[in-house]
C-alpha cells in the first residue's frame, strides 16, 4: 500500500510514546527475525517476539487527534474478522515491538480507505516524502499493507527505507567459521530472484554501519567473492550495492589456527613429562640404606624442548619438617605443611643429584619439575614424578 507522496506501508512499528496501553490479553506472541534497513545504517537485526497490538496514531491528511487503531490480521484483512484465527503478529507489529527497544521517534499514519498504517519516518524525521519504507517476508515483497499479513513463526522481515526503489534485495551467504589471514568465498544473489549479483562490496558490521573491508574486491559474475579477515574474532559481514537494499548479516567466527575457538580443536601444548627413577613410590628403606643419589629422566612430548629440571626433596619426622636446600647443600626447618621449594639440577633430559649425605629417618616426598622451552611445566603426577618412600 502506498501514500499519495510515495510513502510505502508503515514501517508499522511503533515506540514507547506510540506503545498502546491496553494489548489485548488474547493475543499470541511469536517469534520472528526482524531485519530494518535504514537509508545509511542497519537500525535492528535479531529475533523478536511480537503480536497483535492496537497502535495509536493521527489520521492521514486529517487535524483530528491520535488514536488507536489495531493491526491485526482478523480486523485489518480482506478476510471476514476473525477468519485468520488467533491473532497472530504482522509484519508492521514485528517493527512496532522492536522499535520500543531501539528507542527511537516513530511517525505513522492511519489510512482509513486501506484500513492500514504508512509510516513518515523512524529516528530523526527528513523531508516529507524523502523516503519510502516497504517490507518483505523471507525475502518476498508482499502486495498487502503490513497489518495485513499474518507472520509464521520464525519468519524472516525485512523493513527497508526505499525499498520500493530499490532493483534488488541483496542475500549473503557464506562459510560460519574462517581461519585468520586464510581467504573465504562468500556469495551475493537478489532474495527473491536468486539472480546472482555482480558488484557488489562485502563490508563488516560495526555499530549499525557498514564499513567495506580494506583490499576486498566487489563480487564477479557468479555472485561470488574472496574474503580475508586479519583478526580472530566474530565479525558480521554485510553485502552492499547503491541500487539495492543491504543484504542481511553474515555472522562469521575467525579462529588463530587450532586455537580451540569457532569449533577448532585446541592444538596439544608441547609438554616435558619428567619421571623419578631408583625409588619407588611407598618404598621403605632400612637406616643407612636410603637413597644417595636421586635420579630421573624427562620425557619429550610433542616436539617440546627442555628448559630446564628442578628438584624437591621434603622430610618429616613426625615431630618436625625440613626441606633440601639446593643452595646450602643441607636439609633447613620449615612449616609443617609449607611448599617445597624447587632447585634446578641441569637441563637434560636424563640426570641425577648426589645427595650430601645418608638421609636419616623420616617421610620424604621427592618431586621432579620439567620446565618446557615456553616456560610451562606438566603438573606432579603421584608414582611418576612424585614418590613418597620412608627411611627407618
Amino acid at each position: 500500500m502506498h501514500s499519495p507522496r510515495r510513502i510505502s506501508l508503515v514501517l508499522g512499528g511503533c515506540l514507547l510514546a506510540l506503545l498502546c496501553s491496553c494489548v489485548p490479553a488474547w493475543a499470541t506472541p511469536i517469534t520472528v527475525n526482524l531485519r530494518v534497513e535504514g537509508a545509511t545504517s542497519t537500525l535492528f537485526e535479531g529475533p523478536v517476539s511480537t503480536e497483535a497490538h492496537k497502535i495509536e496514531a493521527a489520521e492521514y491528511n486529517s487535524k483530528e487527534p491520535a488514536a488507536l487503531h489495531p493491526c491485526d490480521v482478523n480486523e485489518n484483512g480482506p478476510e471476514p474478522l476473525g477468519s485468520f484465527g488467533s491473532p497472530y503478529g504482522t509484519p508492521t507489529t514485528a517493527l512496532y515491538d522492536a522499535a520500543q527497544s531501539l528507542k527511537l521517534a516513530f511517525h505513522a499514519s492511519w489510512y482509513k480507505p486501506l484500513n492500514d498504517f504508512f509510516v513518515e519516518g523512524i529516528g530523526t524525521l527528513g523531508p516529507p516524502g524523502s523516503e519510502s519504507w516497504g517490507y518483505a517476508v523471507n525475502y518476498t515483497t508482499a502486495n498487502v499493507g503490513g497489518c495485513q499479513f499474518q507472520l509464521a513463526p520464525g519468519s524472516e522481515v525485512l523493513w527497508a527505507s526505499n525499498y520500493g526503489l530499490a532493483k534488488h534485495v541483496l542475500e549473503l551467504s557464506g562459510p560460519a567459521t574462517a581461519e585468520a589471514g586464510h581467504p573465504f568465498t562468500v556469495h551475493v544473489r537478489d532474495g527473491q530472484t536468486g539472480v546472482a549479483i555482480v558488484g557488489a562490496a562485502i563490508g563488516e558490521l560495526t555499530s549499525g554501519v557498514t564499513a567495506t573491508i580494506p583490499g576486498s574486491a566487489a563480487t564477479d559474475a557468479d555472485g561470488n567473492v574472496a574474503v580475508t579477515l586479519a583478526a580472530a574474532g566474530t565479525v558480521k559481514l554485510k553485502a552492499t550495492d547503491t541500487e539495492s537494499v543491504r543484504s542481511n548479516g553474515l555472522a562469521v567466527c575467525v579462529h588463530n589456527g587450532e586455537d580451540g575457538t569457532c569449533g577448532t580443536s585446541l592444538a596439544p601444548i608441547p609438554v616435558a613429562v619428567p619421571r623419578v627413577l631408583g625409588v619407588a613410590n611407598g618404598r621403605v628403606f632400612a637406616k643407612r640404606h636410603g637413597p644417595r643419589v636421586l635420579r630421573g629422566e624427562v620425557e619429550l612430548q610433542g616436539g617440546a624442548t627442555l628448559r630446564e629440571v628442578r628438584v624437591s626433596l621434603a622430610r618429616s619426622d613426625g615431630r618436625r619438617c625440613s626441606l633440601l636446600s639446593g643452595r646450602r647443600g643441607e636439609f633447613v626447618h620449615t612449616r609443617c605443611g609449607a611448599p617445597a621449594p624447587f632447585f634446578a639440577v641441569g637441563d637434560t633430559a636424563s640426570f641425577s643429584y648426589l645427595l650430601p649425605y645418608a638421609l636419616p629417618a623420616g617421610r620424604y616426598a621427592f618431586e621432579i619439575e620439567a620446565i618446557n622451552s615456553a616456560g610451562q611445566a606438566a603438573k606432579p603426577v603421584n608414582g611418576v614424578s612424585r614418590v613418597v618412600f620412608r627411611v627407618r
